[in-house]
């Protein structure tokens, strides 16, 4: 056990040593439940305050905040900052009085706040870039995000947001093998939080990528798995968020069919829910529209798109903005072509493609052509049918980057020499980690081995002991007995046989009165020993006898239910007879009982006895454990020596002893 003990010390230690090397901090971080808010954040807080009345809300901030900065309590300014550039990132609003604060507030109290109590500021940057199409500025923001270490769980979360965010930003740049990586960060920083619905999100980034390499099951497997996740989660705006990307993948591998019949289900379905986010009604809708004009459903077209006019009005998110216009020039080309005003995606375009986000120059494009065809504009129509291939071609060019021949000739000899070594260093380190789990198995397999043995061993000296004791209240109980048999015999028969004799001169009415006591006295004693005639009437009248005589000795009432037909040998019938007799003597003497419960039934396979009671209860495991508990370990060691299993439970209710015997 010694040499034991030293082999699993060194294994322990050097799992600590190779834990250490790999990772100063801790690999988990648990979330702590937040202190106590003021009011006023709390109310900050709760979405239906923004959406009821967003000047109200932001003037409420506004005070708040300055509050803070003129009592210099920067850190504080800075956390109720952190709120609302959450919320309004959240309902893409990026109102330019919020940008001049968190602009402000960058320049001058950033430095005085610490840093990871300050990445919300990065994160509205990066935001707000993408809105404007600077996918580079986005990225750059990011990374300022990344650099960071957490040392709590909310700072964890927010470093793995920015790997997911910085993850879809080196996908729209093509460089997927920067996104890869990112969105796996985004992966082990989540795990170190135990976030569930952070991991899946790994799944909506992988989408992007699928779809490139144009694997259509891998995409559709992704998606399906973070619906099944959020729906489980309760997570209802990212739930819907994972079918519209599903949506995405059907449009984008031309299956018009699934597509225009799964955004349908995801629409009704979202209406029916009544969940509140102009977000999520402007994504769905565009998805919406375009299906129903593709199935000549002007009609419903228009109804959908009336639904989403106001809220778009009120957007001000750029990206948003300009979906919307897409979806209504796609609805007035159907509807009006010659008429159809297309001017803000042409004036949209040249910073769409300065900022080479082909994506949505695409589906720009694909609208201009739509409204050429429409229009028999030929000459148009060629020039934007080459756009179309032009930008599709740049998109999968830049998607597939790694595979793609011209873009990978570009990369450097010692680019692939650093690859190489990077390569092998992750290799190295997976063994390494391979290793350590190793030794971690075999460690946790030993110790487990021991804790069990020392368990058995433990519980054979508990039991031992337990014996023991048993057999020395044994001991005592049959010496008390015959004790007790000996003064009833002196007390009682020899008392009564001394006065019968000096009665032989008395009349011989006086004579037979004592004759009969002693009889009494001898039966009762003899009763006592043994039941009379249990041999010839067996269990049940023999146990009926004994209920009858206790409840005329000690007022005690006892129902019973007898569904017993004799299936156990006399002499375990013996033995049930003695557990109930002491049972209901514990009952009596130390439960404070008025009454009890009596049940015997055999089926098939057993005899199940039960006895209950309204008394006080006790502990059954303390009681166990001490010395004068007699009563409970003879009605447990006489259980298991005919083949059955005693369980005792209590409470401040009563106490109820099952027994089962086997047959």
């Amino acid at each position: 056990m010694i040499a034991f003990k030293k082999i699993f010390s060194i294994l322990l230690l050097t799992l600590l040593l190779q834990n250490c090397k790999e990772s100063d901090t801790p690999y988990y971080f648990e979330k702590v439940t937040p202190p106590k808010e003021d009011a006023t954040k709390v109310w900050l807080r709760q979405n239906e305050n923004y959406k009821a009345d967003k000047e109200k809300y932001l003037r409420v901030f506004f005070t708040y905040y300055h509050s803070k900065l003129a009592q210099k309590d920067y850190l504080n300014a800075s956390k109720i900052l952190d709120v609302i550039t959450t919320k309004l990132v959240y309902f893409y609003d990026f109102d330019p009085r919020l940008t001049k604060t968190v602009h402000e507030f960058d320049k001058k109290y950033r430095h005085l706040v610490p840093a990871l109590k300050t990445t919300h500021i990065d994160n509205y940057f990066a935001n707000l870039e993408f809105d404007r199409d600077h996918v580079s500025k986005a990225k750059d923001y990011f990374l300022k995000i990344t650099a960071l270490e957490p040392n709590d769980y909310k700072s964890c979360y927010k470093i793995a947001r920015a790997y997911y965010d910085l993850s879809y930003a080196y996908f729209i740049l093509g460089d997927i093998e920067k996104s890869i990586e990112a969105n796996e960060k985004s992966r082990i920083y989540s795990e170190r939080i135990r976030d569930k619905e952070s991991i899946v999100s790994v799944h909506l980034n992988y989408i992007n990528i699928y779809k490139a390499n144009g694997s259509f099951d891998k995409a559709i497997a992704s998606a399906n798995e973070a619906i099944r996740v959020f729906k489980e989660e309760g997570n209802t705006y990212d739930y819907f968020m994972a079918k519209y990307n599903k949506c995405s993948i059907y449009g984008y591998f031309g299956k018009t069919r699934l597509k225009n019949q799964y955004i349908h289900s995801t629409y009704s379905e979202y209406l029916s829910s009544k969940f509140d986010s102009d977000v999520m009604l402007l994504c769905l809708s565009d998805y919406e529209i375009a299906a129903l004009l593709e199935e000549n459903k002007i009609e419903e077209a228009k109804k959908v798109l009336d639904r989403i006019q106001p809220v778009a009005a009120k957007n001000t998110s750029q990206n948003w903005q300009n979906d919307y216009h897409a979806a209504l020039a796609l609805y007035e080309i159907k509807t009006d072509a010659k008429n159809c005003n297309t001017d803000y995606i042409e004036k949209a375009l040249p910073n769409i493609l300065e900022n080479e986000n082909y994506e949505r120059a695409n589906l720009f494009y694909n609208v201009l052509l739509k409204k050429a065809i429409q229009n028999k504009d030929f000459e148009k129509a060629v020039v934007y049918t080459e756009e179309v291939y032009r930008t599709k071609d740049s998109l999968s060019n830049i998607q597939n980057k790694l595979k793609n021949l011209e873009l990978a000739a570009k990369y450097e000899t010692k680019e692939k020499e650093q690859q190489i070594a990077l390569q092998q260093g992750t290799i190295t380190q997976k063994n390494t980690t391979i290793l350590t789990l190793i030794i971690a198995f075999i460690a946790a397999s030993l110790a487990l081995l021991v804790y069990y043995l020392r368990q058995k061993q433990q519980k054979l000296v508990k039991e031992k002991e337990q014996s023991q004791m048993f057999t020395k209240n044994l001991l005592d109980k049959t010496e008390e007995e015959r004790k007790r048999i000996a003064s009833d015999l002196h007390d009682s028969v020899s008392h009564e046989l001394l006065s019968l004799k000096k009665s032989f001169e008395e009349n011989q009415h006086v004579l037979n009165e004592k004759v009969d006591l002693i009889i009494n006295d001898i039966r009762t004693i003899s009763r006592n020993l043994h039941p009379v005639m249990f041999e010839k009437v067996g269990l049940i009248p023999s146990v009926e006898q004994f209920v009858d005589r206790i409840e005329h000795t000690h007022q005690f009432l006892i129902t019973t239910s007898f569904s017993y037909k004799q299936g156990l040998s006399i002499e375990k019938e013996l033995q049930v007879y003695r557990i109930i007799q002491e049972g209901v003597t514990n009952c009596i003497k130390y439960a404070e009982a008025v009454a009890a419960k009596l049940t015997i039934e055999e089926t098939e396979s057993m005899v199940k006895i039960v006895l209950e009671d309204n008394g006080k209860g006790f502990d059954v495991e303390e009681t166990l454990q001490t010395k004068d508990c007699f009563g409970l370990h003879n009605i447990i060691e006489r259980s298991r020596a005919i083949g059955g299993e005693a369980q005792i439970s209590s409470s401040s209710q009563g106490t109820k002893i099952t027994i089962e015997i086997k047959k």
